[in-house]
């Protein structure tokens, strides 16, 4: 073997081993001076020497548990929509006001059972107004501004986030209105009921409870199914008018928009019905003022 390979195999040195730690001689001081016998290596005497944590350790460890909980659900609450709707935004402020007036409103002087229908009356007020509201601004105004000017595919991007919701918002605050009636006429035992004005609200709240559950979920999956066709085609950046296209030929894509137009149509069929009940359920109010 040359003297090349020899340096190549040759052994490394073994690596030195660090030096065992003295004992510690104030550590042996202490031992004696207190009588401390101790055995690592015997489990007994361990156990007689082991911590055994009191009340206040044991109560600490677990604020301490309480503590990591509470801020992790902190955490999370602070990250959800509703928290950055009501710490980032004007829209609570507007509701207190509207719940401060309204209890200043129900603090009146009167006896209890005159609070009590004048509190069911407020909210069946307040409910058959908010809807009426809310249908005239979707329906008259917010629908007709932004389909006129926005491209088609951003409108419906809009309508698909408002839909569900608006249609939600209303059937709940239909069934408030219903319930408020009913309750407002228990109390006066059935005096000048209107019997119209209770079928009104009834077929209002199930016409969009109707819509929600059944029609709202099936429009929106077929206008997907559409707006994707569409935009693999080049179109859906018109104003307020439908191009086809080279889609006119699609057999497929027809299909799809007789879909989407068959449940766009239902549906715009029940908003306007419920309109119509909404304005006649106003009407009446009128008209028991007027008495």
């Amino acid at each position: 073997m040359c003297n090349m390979c020899t340096r190549d195999v040759r052994e490394s040195a073994p690596a030195p081993v660090a030096p065992a730690h003295a004992p510690s001689r104030a550590l042996d001081r202490m031992k004696k001076k207190h009588n401390i016998v101790t055995d690592p290596h015997c489990s007994e005497k361990q156990k007689e020497v082991e911590y055994q944590p009191d009340l206040l350790a044991v109560s600490t460890k677990y604020t301490k548990i309480c503590y990591d909980h509470f801020k992790q659900a902190l955490v999370r609450v602070q990250e959800t929509k509703a928290y950055v709707i009501a710490t980032k935004t004007t829209q609570p402020f507007h509701v207190a006001l509207a719940v401060v007036v309204l209890l200043a409103w129900l603090s009146r002087p009167g006896n209890g059972s005159i609070s009590a229908i004048r509190g069911w009356r407020a909210l069946y007020v307040a409910s058959v107004a908010t809807h009426f509201g809310a249908q005239v601004w979707m329906t008259l105004v917010s629908g007709i501004v932004l389909y006129f000017n926005l491209p088609r595919h951003e409108f419906g991007r809009v309508q698909t986030v408002l839909f569900p919701v608006y249609y939600a918002f209303n059937a709940v605050i239909s069934l408030l209105a219903l319930i408020a009636y009913y309750r407002t006429q228990c109390l006066t035992h059935f005096e000048h009921t209107s019997w119209v004005q209770l079928a009104l609200l009834l077929a209002v709240f199930s016409i969009e409870s109707f819509v929600r559950l059944q029609l709202v979920r099936p429009m929106l999956r077929a206008k997907h199914v559409k707006t994707q066709m569409e935009e693999a085609a080049g179109g859906g950046q018109e104003v307020g008018r439908l191009i086809l296209g080279e889609l006119a030929h699609c057999p497929r894509y027809l299909r799809v928009l007789r879909t989407f137009r068959a449940y766009h149509s239902s549906i715009a069929m029940g908003t306007m019905i419920a309109l119509g009940c909404s304005l006649y359920s106003t009407m009446i109010i009128v008209d028991s003022m007027c008495r």
